[in-house]
């Protein structure tokens, strides 16, 4: 029974990242960047290197070879997954700047670990964690841990990487939604190399198809691309510029909230938050959502959006010919549906419908 479940289950697995894998590779060339070729490469070998273990499975015995505990095949080949993983959000997050060294040195943990294997070292199968204990002293055994413990790395290394979010397609929230799959991947993964159990071999399967689903989504319904040449803004306000403000006005916090969102437009970037402004001007978020909200009746997020909003309904205004999508990622909004709904919010007519008025 549990064979033919595995085996229904890999079929669509390998179909679907088949064509997926296919889409993203005929449609790379619509960005501006190497993000859907990392995509659609991952889902080209990850459908291979399935294939591959189910042969492989079959050659050897089922019920052996998938019942062993850190199969190396696994185990190295997880490792080689995870960086091909991280390859399309890094090129979201910095377009074009994965090259060369950085990806060399992204890749190099997998390379490492695979050396070993192509020079012939025989790998103890361990088939109980009795086995495991037994053998944890042997590089064999050790190799295989440090592969483990390089996953949990690589699944949390979006956390760590500068971005420029005036050149970025991501925002905030969508590179801890990535982490969050990635994470994801990796427990799933974990679960699976240590222990016997055909539930997470399945959960994984699953997992990784909601991971395809959500990021092919992502490509060709949600993100919005930068422009060619984007406008470089001032930079941010440094912390002393906004003390010479806060002395000015002591009692009320509307003249520097005005200051940061129209003279420095923080509206424009993604990750603007009540509390990332609350901080910079020395005070909680409850003032400033108070302070906003008593000039213009308005929420905080209400308020960003307005802005944005009035901003791509100017540029409009003067060439109704302009590209709405990239009017849409000057404005500071990272998802095409959020701008477009915001629009119609606001203004009480698609962008389309406005721009055709005019």
């Amino acid at each position: 029974m549990y064979e033919y479940i595995t085996i229904i289950i890999v079929s669509v697995w390998i179909t679907i990242s088949l064509i997926y894998g296919g889409l993203l590779w005929m449609k790379r060339k619509e960005v501006p960047d190497r993000s859907r070729t990392y995509l659609s490469v991952l889902c080209f070998l990850t459908a291979i290197g399935i294939s591959n273990y189910i042969v492989a499975a079959i050659r050897h015995d089922v019920a052996d070879y998938s019942h062993q505990l850190l199969l190396p095949e696994l185990t190295i080949g997880g490792l080689w997954a995870i960086s091909m993983f991280v390859c399309y959000p890094i090129e979201v997050m910095r377009p074009r700047g994965l090259r060369g060294r950085w990806l060399a040195l992204l890749f190099l943990p997998s390379l490492l670990a695979t050396l070993p294997a192509v020079f012939g070292m025989h790998f103890q199968a361990l088939h109980s964690w009795a086995d495991l204990w037994a053998h944890i002293g042997e590089f064999n055994v050790l190799l295989r841990l440090l592969c483990l413990a390089m996953l949990t790395f690589m699944s949390l290394i979006l956390l760590f990487i500068p971005y420029n979010w005036r050149k970025s397609s991501a925002d905030y929230r969508w590179i801890r939604r990535t982490t969050f799959v990635a994470q994801g991947i990796t427990i799933l993964f974990y679960a699976n190399v240590l222990s016997n159990l055909p539930i997470f071999f399945y959960l994984h399967m699953l997992w990784g198809l909601c991971a395809g689903i959500f990021f092919y989504y992502f490509e060709l319904v949600v993100r919005l691309l930068p422009p060619a040449e984007v406008e470089q803004k001032p930079s941010e306000p440094s912390q002393t510029e906004y003390a010479v403000s806060e002395a000015a006005d002591r009692d009320d916090y509307w003249p520097r909230i005005c200051q940061v969102m129209d003279e420095w437009e923080e509206w424009r970037n993604p990750n603007t938050t009540v509390e990332t402004v609350s901080r910079a001007l020395g005070t909680n978020r409850n003032y400033v959502g108070r302070c906003i909200r008593e000039h213009t009746g308005m929420t905080f997020n209400d308020y960003m959006n307005r802005k944005r909003i009035d901003f791509i309904a100017a540029q409009l205004r003067r060439d109704p010919q302009q590209d709405h999508k990239t009017l849409y990622f000057e404005a500071g909004f990272r998802s095409r549906t959020a701008a477009y709904r915001n629009f119609v919010k606001f203004m009480g007519t698609s962008p389309t419908d406005f721009a055709a008025r005019l």
